[in-house]
């Protein structure tokens, strides 16, 4: 590279997460509690407020892999012990983990799809007063004209109100108080950005004097404590195939003239209500990824291998990925009817996760193929093949107990090398008495293991998209994945 390119940064200048956590002010500190609220909540809010600065660091490293630069082994070695042994090892560290991360995806976020980034440069404060003055000033001689205005004599009655106020006058007025809410808005959405609050905090860092000062403390905390709309919904989309199949879209949306319009919705695509992500699904995912040892992930197998049903691995073989995850999730579905009885108890806590990620990646293959290790021609040319496939087969049947009885007056449908013949082979094996003591468990870590492997992606563009439409589960994964340089096992599919 150039030398006219570079910048050299003096390092007393730069503000590391080390200095943010090691910051002896009141504030940061970790030691210490306070008068007004237990130590485990102020010990909380401390963190947030360091997890603020760490996930701007995270977001910049994140910022260079979607430009295509890579980083070396050490980097992602250190980031994934930070993940490992700093974030995920704490009880609740999945929760914070997720916290962090979402906090990244919002800068990413702002950075492509609002003047954030670019607002707050070194001169953006001084830049910012000078606009409010502008507007101020602007409004106020704005004012004192309308005041002294006086219409030219005219008849006309459409020009005047019945108070004797003039239509131009009110019209000029509201377009004033228009023009004031939103630049109040911006100012206001600014003011309590995230990228507002690390600034906040690195000064607090960098000023000594600020660090004994309440009032100072006391306007960060208040600042930092304000929490805006969020890009991520934090919850689950869910999709199932065999309560879907028979979906037919309406000619009015489906037709030559909408299609330059709309996106076409196909056979089938007919999306389930979202649900909550439940603090369950979080906690086994994350669980799983605390316990990689390998940084190839495999689909599913390594949980079959660890709960002794190699039988099974037949179903993580098939010509492709979106096959895999079809023929589980119809298993899966088929399966869902024997849920447990007793609510709180570790197979419910199994079967929440189970079906929760069943439905969440049978979703991404009808509504997301781009997010899937499949291209997407490949996923859609599946979808609309398995969707041909049940509607020939099931023939208008919709009830889950007719769907059963059907699969199971035709002995032939498990040999047949289709979607749902192999989804109706790996469900009679689930169901056989061998497994039917442990098949939540078989199914949820077989779930949680190939959600993971689905996660990392080199199609950054695509989950940055998927923001805009309320973020996507996924999407952190892959964000924590990246970050540790964990990738698939690419000898697989």
């Amino acid at each position: 590279m150039s030398g006219k390119f570079k910048k050299q940064v003096s390092r007393s200048k730069l503000l590391t997460c080390t200095l943010v956590w090691n910051c002896e002010g009141n504030l940061l500190r970790s030691e210490g509690g306070s008068h007004n609220m237990p130590e485990d909540t102020f010990t909380k809010k401390k963190n947030m407020l360091k997890d603020t600065c760490l996930s701007f660091a995270l977001f910049k490293i994140l910022r260079l892999r979607y430009a295509g630069y890579s980083l070396p082994p050490k980097a992602h070695e250190d980031a994934w012990k930070l993940i490992r042994d700093g974030l995920l090892l704490q009880e609740d560290g999945y929760e914070r983990a997720f916290r962090v991360v979402e906090v990244e995806l919002m800068f990413l976020y702002d950075f492509f799809y609002t003047k954030y980034g670019i607002l707050f440069e070194s001169s953006w404060l001084l830049n910012k007063l000078a606009e409010l003055i502008y507007v101020v000033v602007g409004i106020w001689a704005t004012t004192s004209l309308l005041k002294h205005y006086k219409r030219p004599n005219s008849n006309c009655r459409l020009t005047n109100l019945p108070n004797g106020l003039s239509v131009d006058v009110l019209m000029t007025s509201m377009m004033i108080i228009s023009f004031f809410i939103v630049e109040f808005m911006q100012f206001f959405f600014m003011f309590f950005s995230e990228w507002t609050k690390v600034i906040w905090i690195c000064e607090y860092v960098k000023n000594k004097s600020w660090q004994n000062k309440a009032w100072i403390e006391w306007i960060i905390r208040v600042i930092c404590e304000v929490q805006l709309l969020k890009p991520w919904e934090r919850k689950l989309r869910q999709y199932i195939f065999l309560e879907s199949y028979f979906y037919k879209p309406t000619f009015f949306l489906n037709n030559m003239i909408m299609a330059a319009y709309i996106d076409q919705t196909r056979y089938g695509q007919k999306q389930s209500s979202p649900i909550k992500l439940h603090k369950e699904v979080k906690k086994a995912v994350l669980n799983a990824l605390k316990s990689i040892k390998d940084t190839k992930l495999k689909n599913g197998r390594d949980s079959l291998i660890e709960n002794d049903v190699e039988q099974l691995l037949w179903a993580c073989k098939l010509e492709t990925q979106t096959q895999v995850i079809l023929v589980w999730h119809i298993a899966t579905s088929f399966c869902e009817h024997q849920k447990p009885e007793r609510l709180g108890s570790p197979e419910w806590t199994n079967f929440l996760v189970a079906t929760n990620l069943s439905k969440y990646l049978a979703y991404l293959v009808a509504f997301a193929p781009r997010l899937l290790p499949d291209h997407p021609y490949v996923a859609e040319y599946v979808f609309d093949q398995a969707i041909i496939e049940a509607r020939k087969f099931f023939n208008g049947c919709k009830t889950m107990e007719k769907l059963v009885t059907k699969i199971e007056g035709d002995s032939r449908l498990a040999e047949e090398k289709t979607v749902i013949g192999r989804g109706a082979k790996l469900r009679k094996q689930l169901i056989d008495n061998t497994y039917e003591k442990s098949i939540w468990k078989i199914l949820a870590d077989f779930w949680v293991e190939l959600v993971l492997y689905v996660a990392p992606s080199d199609d950054a563009q695509a989950h940055v998209e998927h923001l805009t439409r309320g973020g996507e589960f996924v999407t952190h994964l892959w964000v924590l994945l990246s970050h540790a340089d964990i990738k698939r096992d690419h000898s697989i599919g």
